[in-house]
């Protein structure tokens, strides 16, 4: 994530049984493994301020505002499509174990539905890469 300007997820869900939310958050940490994350609610600067939403039915994405950082994919989250533009400029610093460290990497999270079932799938496409070489550098190391 750090070798490129933005990111996008896109979280694509098909028939979701859940009959409780299932939280979508974002998590930072300074290294692939992450050993030192946090989430992004309060302990980062990168913040999640709106997710834009499109159902099916249709090709207009909507923007719609976030509260905390966090939305929740519901019953009503069928066949939709999410994506949760990330200014990878904006990620910063976080503090875990009373540590700063720079957030050089970044996750999303999604809750699990517990007992039921939920198909859906998430993606990251990066873009802006800061260093365009023949072969990119590895976003792993």
């Amino acid at each position: 994530m750090r070798q490129a300007k933005w990111v996008n997820f896109i979280i694509n869900t098909g028939t979701m049984t859940s009959t409780s939310n299932q939280a979508v958050t974002l998590a930072v940490a300074d290294d692939a493994s992450g050993t030192h994350n946090a989430a992004i609610t309060g302990t980062a600067t990168l913040t999640m301020p709106y997710v834009w939403k499109r159902t099916v039915s249709t090709d207009t994405l909507v923007k719609t505002a976030v509260a905390s950082s966090t939305f929740n994919l519901t019953k009503s989250s069928d066949n939709k499509t999410f994506i949760i533009p990330v200014d990878t400029d904006k990620a910063g610093t976080f503090t875990a174990s009373s540590v700063t460290y720079n957030a050089n990497y970044v996750r999303v999270s999604v809750a699990t539905p517990g007992a039921h079932a939920c198909l859906m799938n998430v993606q990251a496409i990066l873009t802006g890469l800061r260093y365009q070489q023949s072969s990119p550098p590895t976003a792993l190391t």
